[in-house]
């Protein structure tokens, strides 16, 4: 047997099953044309070396780095416009052993999973490859950020490079931050070693995050990024105020701005609490970032990763249509990666909404494929707090499993204790539980930390309701009301508060509820979907299904 350090590309066509089953003759004819014209001559010409060929994928070997990207970037231009065909293109540096039969190594395996993170028409390197690139070749490449390839035991970082129509320069860039020294006052030791210490675990925790690239200011000069994260940390008295501050870099203009305040007797519970704020609210922030430098791009030439990030903005926007739309976003993302655990699991969280927006049923073969794709989810996403919480709401709202969802619960939260989701999740289980007052307090903790999360007229809904069950009638009414002025058009948030009217006697007041709910759309609404009920309310998911076309005389209301 024979080893060689080399250059593996990994060559595979997007939607090759599709083809086939479209037209067999056709897509036969698409790939001996890709062969013979497109991919093998400019391989040969560059020096590369065809391993194996698997029908709809190369395995291919070069000896140096410049002919190996620049075949691949070659290929890729030359099929731009192609009517048919359209490739995913992965490279990476590794070893590689061969006999008389066949090859093997860990670095097939390795440019295979790479492979399936390249954008459709793209290219996709690992880091290891990008280090040892001219100035020139790295140029042209974009940081895609890290990633958690299958078997290997820390995320890895990933370039991506494809075709730029003209005009468009940095064409689908990940969002950088680079987080410069915070300030602080007193101006003392005490006091810079916390604000140093805020600034540390800031930057641990937004790294975690996929989609977004993360420079520490301190210790490297970033010439090229798109924000600066800046700081200030105030301590006075019994209290302190942490300040972060979001700059878009290309023109200095502040994009985001927030202040944190806690009491300090706890410094380390002081500390917990600002920055679970900070990390969500920049969540927040760079995913509305990643919609817009995506949005020139169409869904056909996007990767698994850029897919996610449309899906995910178009969830934050809160309505029937953007949800659907992001589903089939997912669709389109696991048709290119079937085992991506995070895809599986947005998939299966747009099911469960839009069923609830619906007031449906979920169908039984349906039921069992989001089953299988959650536990295949938290298979390939072992460390994903999302994944957990994911399927902990499909056993509690699908499924009715408490038990299962709470040991989701826990490990979502295990994973990642400052994931806010997670308060929403406790809400729906203790609500289900008949724990309104547990139910309420969960809501509570979720509202007052996500005041700009555009889903905050659900989690106000969702408190509502928990509060009537409980008998907070007064509470249930406050909650409908302000959920109805952040989404004035939706009728769901009216008859919620009309039904609380009308147990507080104000039977007016509830007619009025009613008559402008009568005015707006009957149709399902993300914001109005209800949560799992305790068995005592069903009637309650009858009551808010049915439009408001009379007044209210249901028996359980007087």
């Amino acid at each position: 047997m024979r080893s060689r350090i080399t250059i593996l590309m990994f060559v595979d066509i997007v939607g090759y099953s599709t083809m086939m089953k479209r037209d067999q003759n056709a897509a036969i004819e698409a790939v001996r044309e890709l062969k013979n014209r497109y991919l093998e001559p400019v391989v040969s010409d560059l020096g590369g070396e065809v391993l194996k060929r698997m029908g709809d994928g190369w395995i291919i070997a070069f000896s140096s780095i410049g002919p190996a990207l620049d075949s691949a970037m070659q290929v890729q231009s030359s099929l731009y416009n192609h009517r048919d065909i359209k490739l995913r293109i992965g490279c990476h540096i590794g070893e590689i052993v061969e006999d008389e039969d066949d090859f093997y190594g860990p670095g097939v395996n390795i440019v295979q999973r790479i492979q399936t993170e390249a954008p459709p028409g793209g290219l996709m390197i690992s880091e290891d490859l990008f280090r040892q690139l001219s100035d020139d070749k790295g140029k042209v490449l974009n940081d895609a950020g890290t990633f958690s390839l299958k078997n290997i035991s820390q995320p890895v970082r990933l370039y991506q490079w494809r075709p730029t129509p003209s005009g468009k320069s940095n064409w689908g860039d990940v969002p950088s931050i680079v987080v410069q020294p915070f300030e602080f006052a007193p101006a003392d030791v005490d006091t810079g070693s916390l604000a140093g210490d805020l600034r540390d675990q800031l930057i641990a925790r937004i790294s975690r995050r996929k989609g977004v690239i993360v420079f520490d200011g301190l210790n490297k000069t970033v010439d090229k990024a798109t924000y600066d994260l800046r700081g200030r940390l105030r301590l006075a008295g019994s209290r302190g105020r942490f300040t972060v501050t979001l700059t878009l870099r290309s023109d200095a203009r502040p994009v985001w701005s927030q202040t944190y305040e806690a009491g300090k007797d706890d410094i380390f519970a002081f500390c917990d609490d600002v920055l679970q704020l900070a990390e969500g609210d920049l969540r927040l922030q760079t995913n509305a970032f990643d919609g817009d430098r995506l949005a020139e791009i169409s869904s056909d030439d996007l990767s698994v990763s850029e897919l996610r990030a449309r899906a995910a903005n178009e969830y934050y926007k809160v309505t029937t249509e953007s949800w659907s739309y992001g589903l089939a976003l997912m669709e389109r993302a696991i048709e290119l990666n079937p085992l991506d655990g995070v895809s599986l699991a947005m998939r299966a969280e747009a099911q469960i909404m839009l069923h609830g927006a619906r007031y449906e049923m979920m169908a039984d073969d349906l039921k069992a494929t989001l089953s299988d794709d959650l536990n295949t989810a938290v298979i390939q996403s072992p460390k994903s707090d999302y994944v957990f919480w994911a399927r902990a709401l499909f056993r509690l709202t699908v499924m009715d499993d408490v038990a299962g969802a709470r040991a989701d619960l826990r490990r979502s939260r295990d994973l990642n204790p400052a994931y806010l989701e997670n308060h929403e999740l406790e809400g729906q289980i203790c609500l289900r539980e008949s724990d309104f007052s547990g139910a309420d307090m969960a809501y509570s903790r979720l509202i007052e930390r996500g005041a700009q999360n555009p889903l905050q007229p659900y989690r106000l809904f969702q408190r509502s309701v928990a509060r009537f069950c409980g008998g907070d009638f007064e509470g249930a009414e406050r909650d409908a009301a302000a959920a109805s002025d952040l989404r004035p058009n939706e009728a769901g948030h009216m008859k919620m508060r009309a039904l609380a009217l009308k147990e507080l006697q104000l039977a007016e007041q509830a007619e009025a509820c009613l008559i402008a709910a009568r005015r707006l759309s009957s149709d399902p609404m993300i914001t109005t979907k209800l949560p799992v009920l305790p068995p005592d309310f069903g009637w309650l998911s009858e009551r808010l299904e049915r439009f408001a076309c009379d007044r209210i005389r249901d028996s359980h209301l007087g």
